[in-house]
């Protein structure tokens, strides 16, 4: 069976997050002088600790802006070690994880609605609307001071059904 091809999806994620830049962190979707992705994880996951001690109120680094938790999760279950570099790669493969972590096989087998799928991943990411519930157009996390939704509903739907009908049949 073909695998998932998660490409549009975490293109437009990747838009409402950082505008693509692998070497963006909180605050800064245009940076060009750090650059994350020629470091090591461990290297990142240092800057980012200094990051926040020196008061910014996130730690969000890379192209899907993962958070200093969020990425000490994804090296243990990915079995990612310090040392690996914080690259293109890694990043999109990290993205990935995320991705199916929220239900992208469910989605893709028809046991959850794109909806719902976009609700989860809406939780995972805050520049992606909510999609269900009260204010649909809004991030999951509007409303503390810090995110905002980037991306409007139905880009976030068309990107996800190209989850199901890039799937053989």
């Amino acid at each position: 069976m073909k695998s998932i091809s998660y490409n549009k999806l975490l293109n437009l994620i990747a838009r409402g997050e950082s505008g693509g830049n692998y070497n963006a962190y909180f605050g800064h979707a245009g940076n060009r002088k750090i650059v994350f992705a020629d470091m090591t994880v461990g290297e990142v996951l240092a800057w980012q600790d200094e990051f926040v001690r020196r008061g910014s109120a996130s730690s969000a680094v890379g192209r899907y802006q993962f958070i200093n938790t969020t990425l000490r999760g994804l090296m243990e279950e990915l079995s990612v070690g310090v040392s690996a570099r914080f690259d293109a790669k890694l990043q999109d493969r990290f993205a990935r994880q995320l991705v199916d972590q929220r239900g992208a096989a469910d989605y893709v087998a028809g046991h959850i609605s794109a909806e719902q799928f976009a609700h989860n991943l809406s939780q995972e990411w805050a520049a992606l609307p909510r999609v269900l519930g009260d204010h649909p157009e809004a991030s999951y996390y509007d409303g503390d001071g810090l995110n905002k939704a980037r991306i409007k509903v139905d880009k976030l739907l068309a990107a996800i059904h190209t989850l199901r009908h890039e799937m053989p049949r």
